[in-house]
């Protein structure tokens, strides 16, 4: 049974009711898929073969004391032996995460520090809403800014189209494929690996969700949220709230929307560019800048 097969949006259906049930649908799939019963707690060299004993271990009676001692005996040796094999696959010439990962699980160590923060989280996050706030220009300023958007609604691209219709399948797996795998999720906990390794149906839905929620001019609530991360900055006193960078863990369908409105209005606004504006732009650099600098001087 596929629980994705009632996932499609209706004509009632609100864009909030219909990602609230994509979500429910994506999240059930794997637990249906993938066989229950997991080992919560991590061992070091545990296998099936180590759980045979340890069971006759656990059950064997109190005073039978010399068959604790062999299981115990036959526990450390195959626990030897998988830690001799484990140092011998590292490569030491070439490490990547897997042999950093198999360095930490023998030697204890997380690989995170265990230094507490001097600063409290509220502080951190007060300092970010300081950051974010700016003055505007009142309301002719919104007025122009408005009608600059209305404008740019209606420009058609080089190729013809417009930004208001509605995303085509080239340009949603245009923009799949520009999604990262291996990134934390958002406040839905939708990984990038649920859309990419999905099926054609989900992604056909993603689609006309997407363009559902632009002609609608409506998103997720979800998507108005983020989980940040204070991140400190490199030689920056820690008890101070303006030393961390915030890293704030967005929802992947909002991101790849985020791709596919850029991918439209790229087109449109590079040319509009002046030659000397190098930054957020691609394939350039402040290399062009200094050679620039360089000439005029």
């Amino acid at each position: 049974m596929n629980p994705l097969r009632d996932c499609h949006l209706r004509a009632h259906q609100t864009i909030e009711g219909a990602y609230q049930d994509f979500c429910e649908s994506l999240l059930s799939a794997p637990k249906q898929c993938i066989s229950c019963g997991r080992q919560k707690n991590y061992v070091p060299c545990w296998d099936k073969e180590c759980e045979i004993p340890y069971r006759s271990f656990i059950q064997a009676p109190v005073g039978t004391a010399s068959d604790r001692a062999i299981s115990s005996r036959l526990s450390r040796q195959q626990q030897k032996e998988r830690c001799e094999e484990a140092v011998n696959s590292i490569d030491f010439l070439h490490f990547s995460h897997k042999e950093w990962s198999t360095i930490n699980k023998l030697t204890g160590r997380s690989g995170r520090s265990s230094h507490l923060c001097p600063v409290l989280a509220n502080s951190i996050a007060s300092q970010l809403v300081k950051n974010g706030t700016h003055k505007t220009g009142g309301r002719e300023s919104t007025r122009l800014v408005n009608k600059h958007l209305s404008d740019l609604w209606t420009i058609p691209t080089p190729e013809g189209h417009s930004i208001s219709e509605p995303f085509r399948s080239e340009e949603f797996a245009a923009a799949l494929r520009r999604l990262k795998q291996r990134k934390s999720s958002g406040l839905d906990s939708i990984f990038p690996e649920f859309i990419l390794h999905a099926e054609s149906a989900l992604k056909s839905w993603s689609c006309d969700f997407l363009n559902s929620s632009m002609h609608q001019l409506k998103i997720p609530k979800t998507w108005r949220k983020a989980q940040v991360v204070a991140i400190p900055k490199p030689e920056k006193p820690l008890g101070d709230t303006k030393s961390y960078h915030p890293i704030p863990l967005l929802c992947v369908p909002f991101k790849n929307l985020e791709r596919l409105i850029y991918a439209c209005v790229e087109t449109i606004i590079d040319p509009l560019l002046p030659h000397e504006q190098v930054g957020f732009q691609h394939r350039k650099s402040t290399v062009e800048q200094v050679t620039l600098l360089t000439q005029d001087i």
